[in-house]
């Protein structure tokens, strides 16, 4: 979702990065050091900038830059470590206004004891800022690592905090649900709506990758094959009118394994919580389904994969987060959120040509064929 209008803070409009008359090119290290200049007063002889890119430990994402930013002390102003963020998709802008009411949610949530960054004012107070077309925050660096296996240790914590987050959400304001849901996130897909999308994967595209004879033609090929379990879990969601009936709470929205970070010295606390760029009003059961399905990702085989299923529902209903039965909503929920992105990378590779690596780890991310998994594991 783009922008529109005029920016309070700059008064430029969203219209894509464009290049200042005679300034550096937008997103590039010297255009990312005079952002922190103009707008935080935070000089580059005074800070020290390294692009930080998605691997192992660091977090997943395609549509922003990420730069680490070193600062050391300056008159007024302490030092530290801090992330900024550049949204170089312009369709992933968030307006000025959500970006207040972000770091209101934030506060609330870092007030509970749940680890998070909360955005660091720009000069003129502003929670982010627009330059160049681009929307830029800047955080304070969450330390710790994001672990791609989940362990029945890491599984217990992320279903811990995962339900503190949750149970903190559920309380904010009525005032703040009406604020934020003026503003909901741009899905970045050509076909948002999960029937159709599934319909064009099993009909058109599913031969299309197969006839593809390279490494990219397999993977696609594997993930639509997965979809075919998807249509029976997803009608659940038909047949319960959920759909409908629900969308009247605060959530994350991508409250995924890869956005929990645990210690150095304690590799199974929880030291971050990652990325809320998408925090909108919605179906509160999807992040509850996002916690389900690290649950049912646990290292050891089904027995512990079982063990952690079992042990999220009774934690989730324990708390008063998931009703009895609920549990068998979630994974269907969860793939109707992810069918229409994995429809979404497969049209990248055979009809956009467009070959990213980060690819394989998201189609992993959004598994159907694990989804279905952990729903079984789920409603035993």
């Amino acid at each position: 979702m783009a922008v529109s209008g005029p920016c309070a803070t700059t008064g430029e409009s969203a219209c894509g990065p464009t290049r200042s008359p005679g300034g550096p090119r937008p997103g590039s290290p010297p255009w990312i050091g005079r952002v922190l200049d103009i707008h935080w007063g935070i000089s580059p002889r005074a800070s020290v900038l390294r692009p930080l890119r998605p691997a192992a430990g660091r977090p997943l994402s395609h549509t922003s830059g990420l730069w680490r930013v070193s600062v050391s002390g300056e008159p007024g102003r302490g030092g530290g470590e801090f992330v900024l963020k550049a949204q170089l998709t312009a369709e992933a802008l968030r307006p000025v206004a959500f970006h207040v009411i972000k770091r209101q949610v934030m506060e609330v949530v870092a007030r509970q004891g749940v680890p998070v960054a909360v955005a660091v004012p720009a000069l003129d107070g502003a929670p982010a800022v627009l330059r160049d077309g681009i929307g830029c925050e800047l955080l304070p660096l969450l330390p710790g690592t994001a672990h791609p296996a989940v362990t029945p240790a890491r599984a217990r914590e992320i279903v811990a905090t995962g339900l503190g987050l949750r149970s903190v959400l559920d309380g904010l304001p009525e005032q703040v649900v009406r604020a934020l849901a003026p503003y909901p996130v741009d899905p970045l897909v050509a076909q948002p709506c999960w029937r159709a999308a599934l319909e064009d994967a099993l009909g058109r595209l599913g031969p299309m990758a197969a006839r593809r004879p390279d490494g990219w033609g397999r993977l696609v090929s594997g993930a639509l094959r997965e979809l075919e379990c998807a249509g029976p879990l997803l009608e659940r969601l038909t047949e319960a009118g959920e759909q409908a009936a629900r969308g009247t709470a605060v959530v994350h929205g991508d409250l995924h394994h890869r956005h929990f970070l645990f210690g150095e010295a304690d590799r199974h606390r929880i030291t971050g919580v990652l990325d809320f760029d998408n925090l909108r009003v919605d179906d509160r059961l999807l992040d509850l389904a996002w916690t389900a399905a690290s649950a049912g990702r646990v290292a050891g085989g089904r027995a512990a994969r079982r063990e952690g299923a079992r042990a999220f529902v009774r934690a989730a209903e324990g708390a008063g987060l998931l009703a009895p039965g609920e549990a068998g909503l979630l994974m269907p929920r969860l793939l109707a959120y992810a069918v229409p992105i994995v429809v979404d990378i497969a049209k990248d590779v055979l009809e956009r040509d467009i070959l990213d690596d980060l690819w394989a780890e998201y189609l992993d991310l959004l598994s159907p064929a694990r989804m279905a998994d952990t729903h079984a594991l789920l409603t035993q």
